[in-house]
């Protein structure tokens, strides 16, 4: 009984940790996308990113979520 509880709790334990991991990576990306702005040229969007202390990028949306979320611009 008691190797239950204790395989219980440890599960319940590394399913709050994945829980907490994925808030704070929607909180991080959240704040990623508000980092980003639009550019029209020639007809089309560009998105482009420039961080403060950072070098001006240009991009995908997706392509710049993940540069500011790698780099911890965000």
């Amino acid at each position: 009984m008691q190797i239950d509880q204790q395989l219980d709790a440890r599960q319940t334990r590394r399913m709050k940790s994945e829980r907490r991991f994925l808030e704070r990576m929607e909180r991080r990306e959240l704040a990623a996308e508000a980092m980003i702005g639009e550019l029209c040229r020639e007809g089309r969007t560009v998105f482009y990113a420039w961080p403060q202390g950072g070098k001006y990028r240009e991009g995908s949306r997706g392509e710049l979520v993940s540069f500011l979320t790698r780099n911890r611009y965000a």
